[in-house]
């Protein structure tokens, strides 16, 4: 265990070594010009190895750990003489910040790296070697700003208010309904979704659609019906499950590349397809190394967009409760032996969960860094996969999606139905925002 966190502190120390960009034309939130994005960098490092280490977890409960970080970390930012806007008051629920006082200072870094360590603490509060990283990594950047600032007492008062926005922000995600997820579910009848092979796993977390989103009206839009079941030769239904058959029976090396690359299982191996696309987002920052401001901004939108898109998926799967095309080629095509390439997950196949998700995380990565953004995701590199270049953060949502179709895991209708659902619901989560007038130009 030793020789893990001996590592980790190592990682860190490479990441706080790189070159700092200034960019003078953006007003910074305090005196110093040296702040930019390497501080949440390095905390999204860390988040990625708290989602690995941390099995067991059902996979869209990364949702909240990622968006209410997120909100801690804005709110830290929002204080005082800030140009940021609190979300008190302006999202579903609500809940009391704490005071800041009047005429006293703030160093938002190091409030902002207190308001990440107290949240994440609170979600692996059970998991005694995660919360040591991460009090490791608090206690490295405290270090780091005490160094070059010279102000115990700002430091402190600081990390205090961080660590009071963060107690008042998981008080308030105690009422979200998460503690509500594990509803009984029974199969609705033929054709709709029922256990599927290898575990036939009962129905993941049906009560997800009763989480509370963050922003009103996010998860308002729903996808048409799909097509209409049919055990019949040539029918829509009986050609869409074909094609899934078909493509499984001739994979290439790109495709079970491309499957694989975006597997994203949470089993200890991945990072969750949340996980996954803040490490893209951690990537293009390493890439461009923008204010810590503008940073904060970027994952603040990422969190809640991807949160509340995946509620819109849950209420979407557990409306139409489609069948899965393993059990359906089995069952209905007569084809008892054959499996997905990569596992299927426990729930309804109606509409693609990791291809709601990133059309979701596109559109909001797109507002930040650009929609013509090119990079290369190097997320896997650890597991010897080779980086995905691509032209656009779009692009890599569209190839994200169709790796449920090259892994046997759904349908192309509910992917392409997916992508859209997501971007419609970020794009909901974008207004709000734009209306709110939440971030400074």
């Amino acid at each position: 265990m030793k020789n893990i966190f001996t590592g980790l502190l190592l990682l860190i120390s490479l990441l706080t070594a790189c070159q700092k960009t200034k960019h003078p034309q953006y007003p910074q939130p305090d005196p110093l010009k040296f702040h930019n994005s390497e501080l949440l960098e390095d905390w999204i490092s860390l988040q990625l190895l708290l989602v690995k280490r941390n099995t067991g977890v059902t996979h869209i409960a990364y949702s909240r750990h990622f968006a209410y970080t997120g909100i801690a970390l804005y709110e830290s930012f929002a204080a005082g003489d800030s140009p940021f806007k609190s979300l008190a008051g302006k999202l579903n629920g609500q809940f009391d910040l704490p005071s800041h006082p009047a005429g006293k200072p703030l160093f938002r870094p190091v409030a902002a790296n207190a308001a990440i360590a107290e949240t994440l603490r609170f979600f692996y509060a059970d998991k005694a070697p995660l919360v040591f990283s991460i009090d490791s990594l608090e206690q490295l950047y405290f270090n780091k700003y005490k160094n070059q600032v010279k102000q115990l007492n700002l430091l402190n008062q600081s990390q205090a208010y961080g660590k009071q926005v963060a107690l008042a922000v998981t008080a308030w995600s105690k009422s979200d309904g998460a503690d509500h997820i594990n509803l009984l579910y029974e199969t609705k009848g033929e054709g709709y979704w029922e256990p599927t092979p290898a575990a036939y796993a009962a129905a993941n977390v049906p009560g997800w659609v009763n989480v509370r989103a963050f922003i009103p009206g996010s998860t308002s839009t729903m996808p048409p019906a799909p097509v209409p079941f049919s055990k019949e030769t040539g029918t829509a239904f009986y050609t869409m499950v074909r094609e899934v058959y078909d493509v499984s029976q001739s994979l290439t090396d790109e495709q079970k590349a491309i499957a694989n690359f975006w597997d994203d299982a949470p089993n200890g191996k991945y990072v969750s397809v949340f996980g996954h696309w803040f490490s893209i987002f951690r990537q293009l920052l390493r890439s461009e190394r923008p204010p810590l401001g503008k940073a904060v901004e970027a994952y603040l939108r990422l969190g809640i967009t991807m949160h509340d898109a995946g509620i819109a998926t849950w209420k979407a799967k557990y409306t139409f409760h489609l069948i899965r095309p393993i059990t359906y080629i089995r069952k209905h095509m007569g084809i008892e032996n054959w499996n997905s390439f990569i596992g299927t997950p426990p729930h309804p196949e109606y509409v693609a969960a990791h291809a709601t998700l990133s059309g979701s995380a596109a559109y909001a990565l797109e507002k930040s860094f650009g929609d013509q953004y090119s990079f290369t995701d190097h997320t896997y590199d650890h597991l010897s996969m080779a980086p995905r270049k691509f032209n656009s953060i779009s692009d890599a949502a569209k190839e994200a999606g169709l790796s449920r179709l090259f892994g046997g895991i759904h349908y192309r209708r509910s992917i392409e139905q997916g992508l859209e659902l997501g971007r419609n619901t970020a794009a909901i989560v974008d207004n709000h925002l734009k209306k709110q007038n939440y971030f400074p130009e």
